[in-house]
């Protein structure tokens, strides 16, 4: 952390503005978003299912399971989210993947490093970004999931494990049972002596239907992982 005198030299010469409404920063704030629009992120706290992470409208109440993961499952072992996609969230990762500010995964990383979804990184062996297909990697320069995982640095980031073996169409515009079916039998693991008897966390921006972590967690399932957790910024819906 830097002291207050080095912060208020660094300002001086390099003044720090709030990603969203563009306030200059004054030296007690640490991230890159002033209090005002702090206040209004869609964070997700208590009360969410216990499994799958969606929120429960309610405002107060005990965690357990939602009835989608009641009825049927996932085949990861918890899934949490950090904030809501709506927003100022849904604005941030809008403008990381379609107009490549990249200074929004700062502000993402920070979301993440505060909420109560970062506890589930404390039990992670290593981390693995879901993949993009190589050809949508160079169409897009990065992988969002990637940089997101750079919040946890204690934690090993490998991308040679997981990997995406076919191209897919993008999600946006699908039904759950189309998502579901697009993305079958996309991903493989390159590596299975890597995750073998391990506890992976997997990183991703949002979460919709989970049709693609789902599909992810199966394949390294298959390959011998012990837990999977997937994390992501932000997630679709309540429960």
């Amino acid at each position: 952390m830097l002291s207050y005198s080095l912060r208020a030299l660094l300002d001086f010469f390099l003044p720090r503005f709030c990603l969203f409404c563009h306030a200059p920063l004054s030296l007690e704030v640490e991230h890159l978003i002033c209090p005002d629009c702090w206040k209004e992120l869609p964070l997700i706290t208590t009360p969410y299912c216990s499994c799958c992470g969606a929120p429960f409208k309610g405002a107060v109440g005990p965690e357990h399971l939602c009835q989608t993961c009641t009825i049927k499952p996932p085949p990861f072992d918890r899934a949490r989210a950090a904030a809501r996609y709506e927003g100022s969230i849904r604005d941030a990762i809008h403008r990381l993947k379609y107009q490549r500010q990249l200074l929004q995964a700062e502000h993402l990383r920070q979301v993440l490093t505060v909420s109560e979804a970062a506890s589930v990184v404390q039990d992670a062996d290593l981390m693995l970004p879901v993949p993009l297909h190589p050809r949508r990697l160079r169409r897009r320069g990065f992988n969002q999931a990637l940089l997101l995982g750079q919040a946890f640095p204690a934690i090993p980031l490998r991308t040679d494990v997981l990997l995406r073996q076919r191209w897919t169409v993008p999600q946006v515009n699908l039904s759950p049972q189309e998502r579901q079916a697009n993305v079958k039998g996309a991903f493989a693991v390159a590596k299975p002596d890597a995750i073998i008897g391990r506890s992976v966390l997997l990183l991703d921006d949002v979460y919709t239907t989970g049709a693609t972590v789902k599909e992810c967690t199966l394949a390294l399932r298959r390959a011998g992982a012990h837990t999977v957790t997937v994390l992501t910024v932000a997630r679709v819906g309540y429960a």
